[in-house]
């Protein structure tokens, strides 16, 4: 059975994570994805490589495409560009407006030689604004957008960012649900269209305080930003600056039923939402919280204080049995839970095995690799990783060959350095 995007033709100028991870996702919902890249490849490339031109997270990002190397920035390379705009359903970039136009890979001129395409622009900040044309990477977003700061992570003084690039790969499996609701609208109607990510929204919406009630969070918003424009002015830290934040949100202070626990032996994960819940935990571990008697003084100094007191005496419980009792009787009561992990213990993890969740594919200079299945799982159009991701320039002259470059026009192509690979 063929994937949902089969016969679907990607086009990807893209660098780094969010655009080539959206490629890659469609490349196994069965697109046919070609990676164009400069001539010494594209940094992802470049970054802690383990042998020459090729790092973990290319690999990672780019598995399931075609290769291509091509240097847009000499003019003979138009003729290569307009073929591979003509090709292709979907084109992604991720440049600043300035280069795009330079390289002709704007949306204005990919639907001038192909009407239907849907052409997909990523960007750090946004395509207006005064932000519009700066260089920018998700470690800069989480900072710019306050996703730093929402699971405070100081190391030696220094606010942290999260480390998996949550801005980057959710922008990337989010524009690569938006182009499939683009192709299904041309679908219907014949039109292709623009579509726009950024790294900022992105990381806006991943934060609970992006959303307000106007008429309730408003004043305790300024009231925030006066304690913070006043914290700054004195040249507090950001450790005293944090601690400034969570005495505002005294209700935090001692939270119980979300969170990680020491064990004996190691440590645990509690997740208890709603009131059933956390009933459970409260009987399973012998608690009272006296914050769910209707009247408990519920002042800031009140709340501090008994939320140290419940939080001192759930982690002193915690460290009396191992992590594997703990999750054995915790599960039997119905409490959700479950053991902090490093990712090499999964690759022999019986539920992982158990649902097929890690596959093998071979990549044309490093061999066999191992890695994660496609992230969704289909029954009637199937999902499946198509290849590795490819060596530099892999498929450059088979894929001009199929574009209808002969093979002398090729040659020249490479002699006057405006191709590389093979």
């Amino acid at each position: 059975m063929a994937g949902a995007l089969a016969g679907i033709k990607v086009l990807d100028c893209t660098q780094i994570i969010a655009g080539p991870l959206a490629a890659s996702l469609l490349s196994e919902m069965g697109a046919e994805v070609v990676k164009v890249e400069p001539l010494e490849g594209e940094p992802w490339r470049l970054q802690a490589e383990i042998i020459p031109k090729e790092s973990k997270g290319f690999l990672t990002q780019n598995r399931g495409k075609l290769g291509m190397a091509v240097d847009f920035k000499n003019p003979a390379s138009a003729p290569i560009r307009e073929a591979l705009l003509g090709w292709a359903d979907v084109l992604l970039t991720n440049y600043r407006q300035d280069a795009a136009e330079a390289l002709g890979l704007t949306y204005e001129h990919a639907r001038k030689v192909n009407p239907g395409i849907i052409a997909c622009d990523v960007t750090a900040f946004g395509q207006k604004g005064p932000d519009a044309n700066r260089r920018g990477y998700d470690i800069i977003a989480q900072a710019m957008s306050g996703l730093a700061h929402s699971n405070p992570n100081i190391v030696d003084g220094l606010p942290m960012q999260i480390a998996f690039a949550p801005s980057d790969v959710v922008t990337g499996t989010a524009l690569a649900w938006a182009i499939t609701a683009a192709l299904y609208h041309r679908e219907r109607t014949g039109e292709g269209q623009s579509v726009s990510v950024s790294l900022l929204l992105t990381s806006l919406f991943l934060q609970a305080g992006s959303r307000e009630v106007v008429a309730l969070d408003g004043d305790a918003r300024q009231r925030w930003l006066d304690v913070l424009a006043a914290a700054r002015e004195r040249g507090a830290s950001i450790t005293e600056i944090t601690a400034e934040r969570r005495a505002m949100m005294p209700e935090l202070a001692g939270n119980i039923y979300y969170r990680p626990y020491q064990t004996a032996d190691g440590y645990i994960a509690i997740g208890c939402l709603g009131p059933r819940p956390r009933e459970r935990f409260r009987e399973a571990l012998n608690v009272h919280d006296p914050r769910f008697e209707a009247d408990f003084d519920r002042s800031p100094d009140n709340l501090r204080k008994v939320g140290r007191e419940l939080v001192v005496e759930c982690e002193a419980k915690f460290k009396t049995r191992a992590t594997t009792d703990w999750v054995d009787y915790l599960t039997a009561g119905g409490i959700p839970c479950g053991p902090f992990r490093f990712v090499e213990e999964l690759w022999t993890d019986p539920q992982v095995e158990a649902n097929g969740y890690l596959t093998e594919y071979d990549h044309s200079l490093l061999g066999p690799l191992r890695g994660p299945v496609p992230i969704v799982q289909m029954s009637a159009t199937p999902t499946a990783v198509q290849r590795a991701s490819p060596a530099l320039g892999e498929h450059t002259d088979s894929i001009l060959a199929s574009l209808g470059f002969t093979p002398e026009r090729i040659a020249e192509l490479h002699q006057d350095g405006v191709i590389g690979g093979g």
